[in-house]
Parts: structure tokens; C-alpha cells; sequence
């Protein structure tokens, strides 16, 4: 298996592996001992696909925390919007 993607944790891992395994890819989750940090393993001849994946996603993910701030340009918008 070759590395696609480090996260910062687990769970962040597990969401780009969510992505994989429904498009069939097969894939790894290695975590070191004593670390956070989650690295995503796929089969050499998935990478290109899997990489694919990952950078639609990843601007999916953006699109969607853009969308959800609207016109929001600074912190003190969202303490109007709390209040």
C-alpha cells in the first residue's frame, strides 16, 4: 500500500475513508503509538481514483463551510446571530 493523505487525527481519516470504501476502494488506517495522527493507505493502482476522492472532497468541504457562512464576514456577525 502507498500513503494518499496524513490527518491530524482518526476521525478525519475516517471520513475520507467513508468516501473511498463507497466508491471500492480498499484502504488502511495507520496510527503510530503514542500519536494523533492517522495516515490513509491505498493500493498503488487505486491512487490516482483515491486522490481524486480526496480533492473532491476537499472542495465539497469547502463549499459547504462557505455556503453555511453566507455573508458572515467576521466573529462579531456570529455573536449577532447567537444573540
Amino acid at each position: 500500500m502507498i500513503h494518499l493523505a496524513t490527518f491530524g487525527n482518526e476521525m478525519e481519516a475516517q471520513l475520507l475513508a467513508s468516501r473511498l470504501k463507497a466508491a471500492g476502494i480498499d484502504y488502511n488506517i495507520d496510527q503510530e503509538d503514542g500519536s494523533d495522527e492517522a495516515r490513509v493507505m491505498v493500493f498503488e493502482d487505486d491512487l490516482d481514483e483515491a486522490t481524486e476522492i480526496m480533492e473532491a472532497a476537499s472542495f465539497e468541504d469547502d463549499e459547504f463551510i462557505d455556503s453555511s457562512l453566507g455573508d458572515i464576514d467576521d466573529l462579531d456577525d456570529l455573536e449577532d446571530i447567537a444573540d
